[in-house]
C-alpha cells in the first residue's frame, strides 16, 4: 500500500489528509517497512479526508478527522468480528464529527469548516467502508473499475436518480456542493459498505481532486499501468496535475494478495452490502 497527496496547480494550500495504518501493530505511515502488512484481526486502515472551508480551516478539519479515525480504531482493535469493525468505524465517525463541530463552534471565523471521510478496514477476507461526502473508494477487479461509495452531493443524487450522466456531471456548475460532511452538523449519516475481497484486488481511496479532472476510463488505465502502489499513486497525482490540478489531489492505493482468497472471475458483478447509519 502507498499514499500520496499534492496541493495541485490552483490551490495555495493542501486541505486533504490521508491515513494508512496497521491497527494490529499501531504503525501509521508509508515508510518502506510499513507498506506491506499481514491482514490480521487488528485490521489495516486506509482513509482519505478532503477538508472544506478555505479560510475556515478545512485543512484543520481533515487533520482532526484522520487523527480521530486512527485513534478511535486503535482503541477498538483487535476486532472480534465484522460487526465489531463496523461499530468501531461508526464510533470513529462520531468522534471526528464531534471534534470538528466543537472546534468550529469556539470561533466564528471557523464557521463552515468540515471534511469528507472515506475510509476502509481490510479485515481478513473482507473490506468494510465508512463514507461521508464526495471523496471516493474504488475497486479494480479483473481489469474492471467499480465505484464502491456513493457521492453525497447534488451531482451524486442526480446521477443516482438517472437525471444526469457522469459526463454531464463533469461540467455541472454545482458539482462540488455537498449534501453532508463531517463537522457541519451535530450528527451525520454515514454510508456503510462491505464486500468480500479477491486475490489481486486493487483498492483506491481518493479525493475529488483526482476524480474531477480524470475521467473513469483514464483512471482505470492509470490504475492498470503499474503493479506497485507507489508507482500508481505517482502516476495518478501527476496525471491530475497535468489535467489542470484545480483542487488538492490525494490517492491511497492498496493491492490485496492472498492464496486463500477467492480468484476473481472476469465479468462477474461485484457484490456489495450497502446501508445507511447514524453517527
Amino acid at each position: 500500500m502507498f499514499a500520496r497527496t499534492e496541493v495541485g496547480c490552483i490551490r495555495k494550500r493542501n486541505e486533504d489528509s490521508f491515513v494508512v495504518a496497521n491497527l494490529q501493530t499501531r504503525e501509521r505511515g508509508i515508510w518502506p517497512e510499513q507498506r506491506v502488512c499481514q491482514v490480521s484481526s487488528g485490521g489495516t486502515l486506509l482513509g482519505v479526508c478532503d477538508g472544506m472551508g478555505g479560510a475556515a480551516a478545512g485543512d484543520v478539519a481533515s487533520g482532526i478527522a484522520v487523527d480521530a479515525l486512527y485513534s478511535t480504531l486503535v482503541e477498538h482493535s483487535p476486532f472480534a468480528n465484522l460487526e465489531g469493525v463496523q461499530q468501531g468505524m461508526l464510533a470513529a465517525v462520531t468522534a471526528a464529527n464531534k471534534s470538528i463541530y466543537e472546534f468550529a463552534s469556539q470561533d466564528p471565523t471557523r464557521h463552515g469548516m468540515g471534511t469528507t471521510m472515506t475510509a476502509g478496514i481490510v479485515y481478513g477476507p473482507e473490506l468494510s467502508l465508512v463514507h461521508v461526502g464526495d471523496s471516493r473508494a474504488y475497486l479494480v477487479r479483473a481489469n474492471a473499475l467499480t465505484q464502491l461509495t456513493t457521492d453525497h452531493s447534488i451531482v451524486g443524487q442526480l446521477i443516482a436518480a438517472g437525471r444526469m450522466t457522469r459526463e454531464q456531471a463533469r461540467s455541472f456548475e454545482q458539482r462540488n456542493v455537498l449534501l453532508q460532511a463531517l463537522g457541519v452538523q451535530p450528527r451525520v449519516g454515514p454510508e456503510l459498505v462491505n464486500l468480500m475481497l479477491c486475490d489481486g484486488d486493487l483498492l483506491l481511496f481518493c479525493s475529488d481532486g483526482l476524480t474531477g479532472p480524470i475521467p473513469e476510463e483514464m483512471l482505470l488505465d492509470h490504475l492498470l499501468s503499474h503493479h506497485d502502489p507507489l508507482q500508481i499513486c505517482r502516476v495518478l497525482t501527476e496525471a491530475a496535475s497535468a489535467a489542470g490540478g484545480p483542487d488538492n489531489i490525494t490517492a491511497v492505493v492498496a493491492r490485496v494478495i492472498g492464496n486463500d482468497l477467492r480468484k476473481p472471475v472476469a465479468g462477474e458483478p461485484v457484490r456489495l452490502e450497502r446501508s445507511q447509519a447514524s453517527a
